[in-house]
Parts: structure tokens; sequence; C-alpha cells
């Protein structure tokens, strides 16, 4: 029988530090999901011993296997559906029960149980993996205290002992044998022992030296001469591997080889990288952008464990503004998806210290929230100067049209409704003034932005669009002062004539253009700033993106000015209302949700989509403040007909 056997049934809840998230699962649940997800992985790894070419090679392991799979049929009908999915793990238990029975190939019958177990997991929201990374010194020590009498000091099998055992010792130098040996697996193994075999349980070891010991093995088949030519090898296949401590606890030796075959390593270079990742890469910080965000998450979760959650709060707060955000802008060009799961991810842990959840409950959210940056560090993997190029015309293309749309609405409707060219110069002067401070805060960057920290840049972003929406609000009692378009015209024409109200309104005007583009201009300058971090080789393809925006952004400013001056001025000025006022709900909500993430205010999750073009995000904070810019604009409207009304009696 090959290594692991049905022990892998049995794996310990309280051992793998993988509870379930708040409002997933309890621990009970949990448990026997990994006891399922433990049959899957033993059978995708095993049946093919059991069965060869349709013939069963060893009935008794065959028959196990058959055995074990209605276990799991068993603990599937027990459980409740996963939470916020229809996912029905019966259903891919048949399926790969109807192979297993059918004697289907061995790698058909893998990639079913792989397939099922990974969406077991998912469905219902839990990682397999060590709450930090391994030792090598630890899970060293425990080798050689522990295992050496019966699998050797090499790992080879032949240890004192080895000869009393049946059926003997499995050798960890052996390649067809780690081929399909995961830490996970390995870390099971460790935890319930095997029956029938020599192989004792350490489950009284605490579960880190467990995972320690797990992954140590992996490195004793490997020479020391390849780890060091591995680094350059690992280098070479861009990405292909994340070796960090969460992605590797499930891969197996022969999904590693194949990752670093398809990115182009020669068989000779494969080797090396495999070794590299399972005897270094797996122990250390591999220097990727995620790295100081992990960091930083340990810490948050080390400061709550030991009891101190205002600490703790402090750390993720850190993890988030000062070491994710700056990879941000860099991230949302490439998978703009990834940055949103890392938030949501990054929100739950908060979240869960700021509610005082168990210590399980707050580790199992920070091994989701490695698996998100896992999988942010695939998407950035291999960005160059193209990538750079792309990503600052995207974000200045796309900040800048958030600027000139309003400066333009505020122009349409200053000339339309016949206020001159006093009024147009006061919003020039105001997202010029803008566009110049923008320009200054790029040039103090270096030293300004830097010093300021994550959480105070979040801070002002959030104070600028909640000022913004609010002026947006004043605006739009200028735009819905009549209804009627003739008499609109014609009497805010009067009104903006009149002497008393000049200095006010173009206040108004010139004040909301400079806050609406400074508030574009301190995101470019951000992002841009992110960008040269992300690629510092690539200055001049930052450069050339953003020029390449900013003429594109000159023609289509142009083509919307030439279209405006088409327009009659009752709909022109309908238009301009509405989306003065959709204005100020969007920004009301991306306010609230920047003082979300600087830790001003709190959150209070909801089961609503996402959308971040309009600033609803699913809390209570960002969704009240929306409703109450709505609420603001359904006043000012009401009042300007009753007023209306009254007038025209």
């Amino acid at each position: 029988m090959r290594l692991p056997l049905h022990a892998l049934a049995l794996a310990a809840a309280a051992a793998c530090a993988a509870t379930a998230p708040e409002g997933a699962t309890t621990p009970d649940v949990a448990e026997r999901v990994r006891r399922v997800a433990a049959i899957l992985d033993y059978v995708a790894a095993d049946y093919g011993g059991a069965v060869v070419d349709g013939r069963i090679a060893e009935p008794a392991e065959y028959a196990e296997q058959l055995e074990f799979l209605d276990d799991a049929g068993a603990l599937a009908a027990a459980l409740p559906p996963p939470p916020r999915s229809r996912y029905a793990v019966a259903t891919d238990l048949a399926r790969v029960r109807a192979e297993v029975t059918a004697r289907a190939p061995a790698d058909e019958v893998a990639a079913v149980a792989r397939a099922a177990r990974t969406a077991l997991l998912d469905a219902y929201g839990i990682v397999l993996a060590p709450t930090a990374p391994p030792s090598l010194d630890r899970g060293r020590q425990l080798y050689a205290d522990n295992c050496v009498a019966c699998h050797g000091p090499t790992g080879g099998g032949d240890g004192p002992r080895a000869h009393e055992l049946n059926p003997p010792p499995r050798s960890f130098r052996d390649p067809e044998v780690m081929a399909d040996l995961s830490p996970a697996r390995a870390f099971n193994a460790l935890t319930d022992g095997i029956p029938d075999t020599g192989m004792a349980s350490f489950g009284l070891l605490p579960a880190a030296d467990r995972w320690s010991l797990a992954y140590y093995v992996f490195t004793l088949r490997h020479d020391p001469s390849r780890t060091s030519r591995g680094a350059e090898a690992f280098a070479r296949a861009d990405g292909a591997v994340v070796a960090t401590a969460t992605r590797l606890a499930g891969a197996t030796d022969g999904e590693l080889l194949d990752a670093f075959a398809r990115a182009g390593l020669s068989e000779p270079d494969r080797a090396d990288a495999l070794a590299y990742v399972r005897a270094v890469a797996a122990y250390q910080s591999t220097g990727a952008p995620m790295d100081p965000v992990r960091q930083r998450v340990r810490s948050a979760v080390g400061a709550y464990a030991a009891g101190e959650p205002a600490r703790a709060l402090s750390e993720l707060s850190a993890a988030y503004l000062d070491a994710f955000e700056p990879h941000e802008a860099a991230l949302s060009a490439r998978d703009p998806d990834a940055v949103t799961a890392v938030e949501s991810a990054f929100l739950a842990l908060r979240g869960a210290i700021e509610r005082r959840a168990p210590l399980a409950d707050v580790e199992q959210l920070a091994l989701r929230l490695g698996v998100r940056l896992d999988a942010a560090e695939d998407a950035l993997a291999g960005r160059g100067g193209g990538m750079a190029f792309a990503s600052a015309l995207a974000i200045l293309l796309r900040e800048g049209l958030e600027g000139a749309l309003l400066v333009l609405l505020l122009l349409g409707w200053a000339r339309r409704a016949g206020a001159g060219e006093r009024d147009a110069r006061a919003v020039h002067a105001g997202w010029l003034g803008a566009v110049a401070l923008g320009a200054a805060t790029w040039f103090a960057a270096g030293s300004l932005i830097a010093r300021l920290g994550g959480a105070h840049r979040e801070l002002i972003e959030g104070v600028v669009a909640l000022l913004a929406a609010g002026v947006l609000l004043m605006a739009s009692h200028f735009v819905l002062a009549r209804l009627d378009a003739r008499r609109r015209v014609a009497a805010l024409r009067a009104r903006l004539d009149a002497a008393t109200s000049t200095s006010r309104r173009r206040w108004v005007l010139a004040s909301l253009a400079f806050i609406a583009v400074y508030r574009e201009a301190f995101e470019v300058v951000l992002f841009l700033q992110a960008l040269m971090l992300d690629a510092r080789a690539s200055g001049a393809a930052v450069a050339g993106g953003a020029a390449v925006a900013l003429v594109a952004l000159v023609g289509l400013v142009a083509a919307m000015r030439k279209l405006g001056d088409r327009l009659k001025p009752g709909p022109l000025l309908t238009a301009a209302g509405a989306l003065l006022c959709a204005l100020a709900v969007v920004l009301a909500g991306k306010g609230v949700r920047s003082l979300q993430e600087a830790g001003v205010i709190s959150i209070a999750p909801l089961s609503l989509p996402r959308f971040d073009w309009i600033g609803l995000y699913p809390t209570l904070q960002t969704v009240g403040a929306q409703l109450v810019a709505l609420v603001a604009f359904a006043a000012i409207a009401l009042w300007s007909v009753a007023r209306s009304r009254a007038r025209a009696a």
C-alpha cells in the first residue's frame, strides 16, 4: 500500500488550522468537510496502484477505496448546504465512485477526485494549510528525533527498524512516491498515523511542528547543488509557481514539475527548480510582491492570538494600506477581480477581529486571504514595460474622464443657463487650480505621500470624496430650481445675473470643479507612483502610457464639447441635474469606503452585489451614505417643485 492510506479519512479538526470562516461552518461541519476532502485526496493518489489498465491489481486496496467513498457519502449526507453556494457534494462523490467502479484510467479518476476536493473546500470556505511558514530547522530536528529509526537519515526508508516493519517504510527519495504526495497529505498522516503499518500518530505534537515536519520530508531527495542552481531556473519560470507555504501545501511534486514544463524549462532545469521550491522557497520570503503583505497579516494574527486586538487591527490596516495598496494599480489593470477578492478578504478578517471571533476563525480567514494574495501574484507575474504602459494609460484615461465629465457639465450648465463667460471662467479657474496642485503633489509625492502612510492617504481621499458629494448636492439646488425648461432657463438667467448671488454661485462652481478634479488628480498621483514601484525599469513605459492617455483625453473632451454645443438648454439642464445628483451618490459611497479602509468607520457587511463604478459596496455604512444622498436629492427636488408652483401662482 502507498503512503498514506485510510488514515487520511480521519484528519483532525483542531490540528489542521483550517476551521471555516465566520458565517460559513461550525467546527463539527468543518471536520466532516476535511475528512471527505482527505478521502478524495487519497483516492486521487492511490487509485493508480489498485487498478492498472482496467484490471484490479490490488483487490484489498481497491475494496478499501470503495469503502472509503461510501464513508465519504455518509459524511456528506450529514453536511448542511454550503453557505452562499448551491454546490452538492453528493453529486461529485457519486461521479468519483462511478469512475472507480467502472475501473476508469487512473489519470481520469485522479482529475475527477481532485476537482471534487477543490470544489468541496471552496464551497465551505476551508483552506488546508499552515497558518505560518514552516520551519526548516524545526522540521530537521523533528525528523531526527522521530523518523530516522524507520525512514533512515536521508529518507530512503532504510532506517535501523525498517526490516522489522511490514509493509516497509516508504522512501521519501523515490520520485514515484513523491510525485503524488503533498505536504497536506503528509500532515494528515502525521496527525492520525496509518493503521496496519508502522506509521504511528504524532497528533500530540503542535500543529506547527507537524506542518514543519510534513514540509521537511520533501527536502530529503534534493541534492544541495540542485537547490543552488534551482534559484536561477525558478526565476526563469517567470511566476509559473507561487512558492508560498499556502500554495505549496496542496501541491504535489508532479504538479509542480508540470507547471515548470509549461513555463518552458528543460528537464534538468525543472528538477533544479523543484529542489529550490521544496528545500528553500517554502521556508523563506521569495521577494515576491505580496511578501510584505503576508508578513503584516501574520503579525496581525499573532497579535490577536496574544490578546491584543487593537494591535492586530493596526497591523492589518498597515498590511492593506502600506503593503498591498501600492500594487493595487498594476493589479487593477491586469485583473480587477483579484483586487476585489483581496479587499473582501481583508474586510472579512478585520470584521472577525473587531467582533472578537475565535482565534481559529481568524486564522482561517488569514489563510483565505493568503490564497487571494497568491492569486494576485499570479496575475502580476510577468508584467513588464507593456503592462506598465497599458496600466498608466488606463489609469489616467479613467480618472481624467471622471473629472472632465463633471467640468463639462458645469460649463454647459452655466452657459446654457445664460450666465455668460464669467461663470465659465470660475469653472476653469477651479479645475486649473486642481491640476496645478495635482502637479505639485506629483513632485512632492516622493516625500509627502510616503510620509503620510496608507491610512492618512485613505482618510484624505475619503474626506475629499464626501466634500465633493456635498458640493454636488449644493450645485443640484441651482439646477433643479425650475422644472419647466423655458421658465427654468429664464429664471436661472435672472438668478445668475443677480448681484446678490454672484459671488456665492461662482464660489460653488469654482470649488466644485476644484474638488472634483483634484480628487482624480490625487488618485492619478497615487496610482502612477505605485506603478513606478512595481516597474522600476519601466519609467519610460509609464510616461508613454500617460502621454497617450492625455492625448486621447483631449480628443474625447473636444468631441464631447462639440456635441454639447448642439444640445438644447432644457434637456441639458435636466440631464445635468440628474448626473450631478448621481455623482453625489457615487462619491458618497466611495468616500465612506475610503474611510472604512482607513479604519475610521466600522464595517457591517450586507448581502448585496458590489459595483465599484457606482460606488456601491456591500456594507451598511456605504449604502447608508448613498441613501442619505438620495434623500437629500429628493428633498431638493420636492422643495424646487413647491417653490416653482408657488411662484407660478
